[in-house]
C-alpha cells in the first residue's frame, strides 16, 4: 500500500515537473492564440456568397469584423475545436462535386482562405471531430448518403479522405457529442438517428441507430453536459413535434418519456440548448417564431410561453446559443424590410429580449451561424482570472476525461495541449 502511494506521488511530481517545464518554455516562446479572446459569430450569406464575422462584446452587442467572399452558394460553416479553422460547404444546382473551402481564422476573427477543394455532392453538413479531422456529408435524397471523413493537413494545406460511412436516405445534419467520442447523423427519409463512435485514427464506426417513428428528425442539438439529444420534427406528424433522447455512456439513444414533445409553434426546424442547459430554443419554419422550452431534470421539455416572431413564413435562418446569449438569423427582407442577425439576452425564467437592433450582415440571405466561445474558457474556476489555479484544476482532471471543461481543445483528454491553452490566456479575463 505504501509503495502504491509513493508511486502515485512520484508520478504526480513528475507530471508537475513537466508542467513547469512547459511554463518556462512558454515564457521563452511567444504564444499565438488560435483565435480571438473575444467570442465571435460567423454568419453565412447564402445568396451573396460571403461570410460575415462579428465580435460578441461583453454586453451581448455585436461588432462587425468584415465580409469575406466564398465560392458559389455557401451553406454551412464548422469551426475546428481550437477555433483556428473555419470549414465552409457549398451547394449549387449542378449535380456534380461541390466546393469545400477552409479559412484560417485570425486573432481578430478575420478570415483568410487557405484551401479550396472538391467533395461529393451535396455537402449539406460538416463537423470537425478533432482539430485535424473533418466530417462532411454526401447528401442525396433517396440515394446514397454518406458521412465522409477527411484528415486536414496545414503543411501543405490539403484534405485526405480516410473513411466513409453509410448514413441512410437523407442525412442533412451532424452533431458531435461534447466528449468528442460520438457523432450523430439524422436521416429524415427513414426517420432514424445514427450514432457513430470516433476511433483513435479519426475514422468512424457505426454503433447503432434508433427509429423516430412517424416524426422525421431535422436539426439536432446536444446539451453541453452531454446527457440529452433533441431533434426538430419539421412538418411531420402534425408539425409541432420536438424529439428528445437520453444519451447513454456508450453513445446509444433512448427516447425520453413524453417524446415527441409538443410545441405551440408550427414546424420546428432549429434547436439549440442554453449555456446552462436549462432551456431549449426552437426555431419554427411555418410561423417563423423562436420559442423557449424548460428542460427538466429528466430531459423533458415544457414550453415557457416566451417567443419571438421573426416575420414571414420561412424567414428563420438559424438559431444558436452562447452562454446566456441567443443568436437568430432573419434571412429575408420580405414584409418588414429587415434581415440579418439578432442577439438576445436569455433570462433565468427562459424569456429572451433583443439586445439593440438587428444587425444587417451586408449580404443576401443570412442563414447558418457558427459560434466561437472565446478563450475565456480557460478560466476553469470562474474567478475572473486565468492563473496557476486553473492549471491545478486541469491537473485534477488529467488524462481521458469524458465530459470535462478542462479539456479546452475538446479532444477527449486533458493533457499538455490544454496547459498551453491556459498559458495562452494568462491574466485577467
Amino acid at each position: 500500500m505504501l509503495m502504491c502511494v509513493q508511486d502515485r506521488d512520484v508520478a504526480k511530481s513528475n507530471r508537475l515537473f513537466g508542467i513547469w517545464c512547459a511554463v518556462i518554455i512558454s515564457w521563452c516562446t511567444p504564444f499565438a492564440p488560435a483565435q480571438t479572446s473575444t467570442p465571435a459569430v460567423f454568419v453565412v450569406n447564402n445568396v451573396s456568397d460571403e461570410i460575415t464575422p462579428y465580435h460578441v462584446l461583453a454586453d451581448g452587442t455585436l461588432e462587425y469584423v468584415g465580409s469575406y467572399t466564398t465560392s458559389d452558394g455557401p451553406m454551412v460553416v464548422a469551426l475546428s475545436p481550437d477555433g483556428r479553422y473555419l470549414a465552409v460547404t457549398h451547394g449549387t444546382q449542378n449535380e456534380i462535386d461541390e466546393v469545400l473551402q477552409i479559412f484560417e481564422v485570425g486573432t481578430d476573427a478575420s478570415l483568410s482562405m487557405v484551401l479550396s477543394t472538391l467533395v461529393p455532392n451535396a455537402p449539406m453538413a460538416a463537423q470537425w471531430l478533432t482539430n485535424d479531422i473533418l466530417a462532411v456529408t454526401e447528401t442525396n435524397f433517396g440515394g446514397d448518403n454518406f458521412v465522409h471523413v477527411y484528415e486536414f493537413s496545414s503543411d501543405p494545406y490539403a484534405l485526405t479522405l480516410i473513411d466513409s460511412e453509410d448514413t441512410g436516405g437523407f442525412n442533412t445534419y451532424l452533431v458531435l457529442h461534447p466528449a468528442g467520442k460520438y457523432l450523430y447523423a439524422q436521416d429524415s427519409l427513414y426517420n432514424t438517428i445514427h450514432w457513430l463512435s470516433v476511433q483513435q485514427d479519426g475514422t468512424l464506426l457505426l454503433d447503432g441507430s434508433l427509429g423516430t417513428g412517424g416524426v422525421y428528425p431535422l436539426k439536432l442539438a446536444i446539451t453541453h453536459g452531454g446527457e440529452y439529444l433533441y431533434a426538430a420534427g419539421g412538418i411531420s406528424q402534425g408539425g409541432h413535434n420536438v424529439l428528445g433522447f437520453q444519451i447513454s455512456g456508450d453513445g446509444s439513444l433512448t427516447a425520453l418519456a413524453g417524446s415527441p414533445f409538443q410545441s405551440p409553434g408550427q414546424s420546428p426546424a432549429y434547436v439549440s440548448c442554453s449555456g446552462d442547459d436549462n432551456y431549449l430554443f426552437v426555431g419554427h419554419g411555418t410561423d417563423a417564431t423562436v420559442r423557449s422550452f424548460a428542460i427538466d431534470e429528466n430531459g423533458g421539455l415544457t414550453s415557457t410561453g416566451y417567443s419571438f416572431d421573426v416575420g414571414l413564413q420561412g424567414t428563420v435562418g438559424d438559431v444558436k446559443t452562447h452562454g446566456d446569449l441567443l443568436f437568430v438569423t432573419d434571412e429575408s427582407t420580405a414584409i418588414d424590410g429587415i434581415k440579418g442577425i439578432y442577439s438576445f439576452q436569455v433570462h433565468p425564467n427562459g424569456s429572451f429580449s433583443v439586445i439593440g437592433d438587428i444587425y444587417d450582415t451586408g449580404g443576401t440571405r443570412p442563414e447558418y451561424i457558427a459560434v466561437w466561445p472565446g478563450w475565456r474558457i480557460a478560466d476553469l474556476n470562474d474567478d475572473g482570472v486565468v492563473n496557476i489555479d486553473d492549471i491545478f484544476v486541469a491537473l485534477g482532471h488529467w488524462g481521458p476525461c469524458g465530459i470535462c471543461n478542462a479539456d479546452i481543445n475538446r479532444d477527449g483528454e486533458v493533457n499538455i495541449d490544454d496547459i498551453f491553452a491556459i498559458l495562452g490566456q494568462w491574466g485577467t479575463v
